[in-house]
């Protein structure tokens, strides 16, 4: 009975070692041989490290003007419209903005400014509108919406 099992332990091991055996033969990356073919003849042309040293190629290409692309050489932007952009940007930097009777938002959903008015509202509006023919002249009332 010990023979018997003895049997049954070593034919599974060995199974197991070679099967362990081919595996690592198989995932063993080969190594590329070293041989370097040599021809029985020279291939044609043939050219050597100093020639091709010595040719000093500058490559030059030839600038072809582009075709009309629809938008013009120099752009004149009215003065108007560079301030009414320049006085949108910096209200909109120092936002939300409180002021004695007004309060500023810019609401990017409608690029516009939202000006909450305090009460009373009549005064109020008058100090917003003297504020802002002071400090930002280029807004229009198109560009706000007076709450």
């Amino acid at each position: 009975m010990n023979k018997l099992n003895s049997k049954l332990l070593i034919i599974p091991l060995l199974f197991l070692l070679i099967l362990i055996l081919i595996f690592f033969l198989l995932t063993v990356p080969k190594k590329p041989s070293q041989n370097n073919p040599t021809l029985p003849f020279s291939p044609s042309p043939t050219l050597n490290k100093l020639q091709l040293q010595e040719k000093k190629i500058t490559l030059t290409p030839t600038l072809i003007p582009p075709a009309f692309t629809g938008a013009e050489k120099d752009p004149q932007i009215p003065q108007e419209e560079l301030d009414l952009s320049i006085q949108k940007y910096h209200l909109r930097k120092i936002t939300p903005l409180k002021e004695n009777g007004f309060s500023i938002f810019f609401d990017y959903s409608t690029d516009k400014f939202n000006v909450l008015l305090d009460e009373p509202k009549d005064i109020a509006q008058a100090s917003f509108s003297a504020w802002l023919k002071e400090n930002y002249p280029a807004l229009s009332t198109n560009t706000l919406i007076i709450k």
